[in-house]
Order: structure tokens, then sequence, then C-alpha cells
């Protein structure tokens, strides 16, 4: 009896070989799919051990979407100073990470933020931080989703990127020193915009297209439940965020959406078995730009049907609300998530370190490679 010859790489051609690499490699971001953060890597992690060629090819997939976060912050830093390194001892080792990153999720959660302390090398001539590893990381994106809390960071990589251009040639006419058009903000708070009071940081409001606020903090979170199941607003309404209130719009000067996310409420809702950590599907609402600049931040979106209702409404209390401070529903594209995500309620909970935000960002909220973010 004859037996099959057991197949090999070696018999494959080298094109083949590299697709099947490249398929392995890939992350799964669905979310109908359980995953450990920390395993999202691990077959491209494992591909790179093989060989040099591997490497090349693996390392490109990995590096498509990245998220960071205090579980893996230390790792990537250590693999940035290590390319740094290779690059003065063995450059045939180095690999470039910025041309390849496409998306980036950069949290703070618990710790882990990179240190602006200068590190020495017996290797390196000069010493270098954290921070000015992984600015070019992180402006390399063109899309970058970051913590609210981390803007300072963000302004420190803009301005370390402008302070690098050419003093003698007009920054007008030069390429802007990074990549982002889609800036996804998580946890907003009503805190300043510090980084308008750089050129850098104003310039680089300028470029953002598209900014896109999850997940929201949870006292956004709970006045929406309020609001919808105490008929604050109407079954297909909803009230601005307070935080909108304090964004520099008019910074924003090429901006051409702004997407919000909200928690699905669907009535009857009983507000009072209700817990802290909810798990509902998320309403992505996404209206122009040009709706929030030069003009009063809106106070509520408005469905029609609630006009014709007679709902409770902010025209019912407030004498000097007008039309402008209303944006109908019919020019909000909504969108709702192919699965429940994790809302949080109070500042204990921690639904916000929950990797599933993290999937709904990756994944562009739906799955099936419906990317609508």
């Amino acid at each position: 009896m004859e037996t099959t010859p057991r197949a090999s790489f070696n018999d494959l051609p080298a094109e083949i070989v590299a697709i099947i690499i490249q398929d392995a490699a890939k992350p799964t971001f669905t979310q109908d799919e359980e995953y450990e953060l920390m395993n999202l890597y691990s077959t491209a992690r494992e591909l790179c051990l093989v060989s040099r060629a591997f490497r090349h090819i693996a390392l490109p997939i990995m590096l498509h979407t990245v998220l960071l976060d205090f579980r893996n912050m230390p790792a990537f830093l250590h693999a940035l100073y290590m390319q740094n390194e290779y690059a003065h001892t063995y450059p045939a080792l180095r690999f470039e990470y910025t041309p390849y990153i496409r998306n980036i999720w950069f949290g703070e959660r618990c710790g882990g933020r990179p240190s602006d302390a200068y590190v020495s090398s017996r290797f390196t001539s000069e010493p270098v931080s954290d921070l000015e590893l992984i600015a070019p990381v992180l402006l390399s994106a063109s899309s970058l989703a970051i913590e609210f809390s981390c803007l300072d960071l963000l302004a420190f990589s803009v301005e370390l990127a402008w302070s690098r251009m050419d003093d003698n040639i007009d920054r007008g006419c030069l390429p802007l020193p990074w990549n982002i058009k889609t800036l996804t903000l998580s946890r907003i708070t009503c805190d300043s915009w510090d980084m308008t009071r750089l050129a850098s940081g104003s310039a680089f409001l300028a470029s953002i297209t598209h900014l896109i606020a999850i997940p929201p903090n949870e006292y956004d979170i709970s006045s929406h439940i309020l609001f919808r199941t105490m008929c604050g607003v109407g079954c297909q309404s909803y009230a601005a965020p307070m935080w909108m209130e304090y964004v520099p719009w008019d910074s924003f000067e090429r901006l051409e959406r702004v997407s919000l996310v909200f928690p699905q409420v669907k009535l009857p809702f009983d507000i009072d078995e209700s817990s802290m950590e909810l798990k509902l599907h998320a309403e992505l609402l996404t209206l122009p730009g040009s709706m929030l600049r030069g003009r009063r931040v809106p106070a509520e979106v408005q469905g029609s049907e609630d006009v014709e209702e007679g709902d409770f409404s902010l025209r019912d209390v407030d004498a000097e609300v007008s039309d402008e401070d209303f944006i109908s529903l019919d020019d909000v594209h909504v969108v709702v998530s192919d699965h429940p995500v994790h809302f949080c309620t109070e500042a204990t909970c921690l639904s916000c370190l929950h990797p599933d935000w993290q999937k709904v960002w990756a994944s562009g909220l739906q799955a099936e490679g419906r990317w609508v973010l």
C-alpha cells in the first residue's frame, strides 16, 4: 500500500507560502468572537520567530492595527528600543514599524504610560525616551484612538514632529509630519483642550477630518438612559453630551464628520433594575462637521416623530432655545452595532476597560467587514 507523501512548504511556490503566512498572521477583530488582547497577536509573534523571511511577511500584517494598553505597552516599547539598537548593531534585523501602521489604539487606564525619562544605551550615541520612540508610531497611523486624558501625550508627539520641520521653509508649503485623519477620543470630559495653545496643536486639529467619541463616559451614559426612560427626550432623540460645549470646533477646519455613540435604550426600560454595568447595543450617530463649526453647539438631535408626538423638549423650558439648537435626525446617519457592548454608569465600574470597545473600534462597530467608523 502506497503512502501519500506529506506536504511541505518546500514544495509550494514562494508566493503561496507568503499568502498562507499573511492569512495566519492576521488578527481577528470580529465582535462575535471572544479573545484575550495578549493572545490577539500570538500567531504572528510565533511566525516572526521561525525565520527572518517569515518575520518580514508577518510583521506588516501584525502592525496594520495595533491595540496598546497597560498590559502590552511595556512589550511594545521594548520592541521599539530593540529596533533602535538594531539600527546601530544589526541593521539587517531592524524593521521600521511606521510605514505599516494604519490604525492604533492607545489606552492608559491602570498605568502603562510611556515615560519621558531618557534611557542610555551602549549601542546608540544619544539617550532616548519612551515618548520619543512612540511619537512617530502614533503619528504614522491614519486612524488614532486615544484616551482624552492622554491628549498631552499626543500634543507632545505633535510638537516634537513639528519642531523637527525645517525652519527655513514655510511650514505651509510642507506636508504635515503626521498621517492622522481620523481621531477617536475615549471618555471625553469637559476639560480644556490645551493643545490649541500651540501652533503645532492647532495645525493638528485643523487637519482632522473625522472625530469619533467612543466609549462615552459614565455621566453621558447615565444621562442618556435617564432622559430616555423619563421622557426627557423623545424615543428618537438624543441630548448632546455636555463635553461638546467645550470642544474647540472652529479649530477643526477640515472636519467632515463627527460620530457619537449612545447606548440603545428600548422602552420600557426598568432603570431601577439596571446595574452600573450594562450590556446594550450601541447606536452610532454620524453628523456633518459643518453643523458644529461656526455656530452654537446643538443641544439635541431630534427625530421628526418626537416633534409630532409633542414629547418633552428643551423648547418647552427655555424661551431662548431656537431651531439652531436642534439637529434633525434626518440629517444624521445612524448605525446600530451587531452585538451588545459594555456600558458603565458608575466611575468605579471597569466596563470602560472592557476589550469590547477595542473590538468595536478595530472592527468598525460592525462585524463581517462592514466598516462604519
